[in-house]
């Protein structure tokens, strides 16, 4: 798997504590800290002319926290990880 400019993506999935931690980490240029405030918010995207509708994420987390886990993120000028956790 491969994202932006061909760097690879990775995805651990782990059992901890009676959770699964599922993480997904790219080493792209990362998200901006204008845009990592927004990224959970209904209709935020940065891709619109690519079709993006900004429900994606909102949605996951919120299924996330219906079932008691949580999804988030980290970003850096390294990569962003996203972990899921259900």
């Amino acid at each position: 798997m491969v994202h932006g400019a061909g760097r690879p993506v990775e995805v651990n999935a782990e059992r901890r504590a009676g959770r699964l931690h599922i993480r997904v980490r790219d080493h792209g240029a990362g998200i901006n800290a204008t845009n990592r405030d927004r990224i959970f918010d209904r209709f935020f995207t940065t891709e619109r002319d690519h079709g993006g509708t900004g429900l994606g994420l909102p949605i996951a987390r919120a299924v996330a926290e219906r079932r008691g886990g949580w999804l988030d993120l980290e970003s850096s000028p390294g990569g962003t990880c996203f972990e899921l956790v259900v």
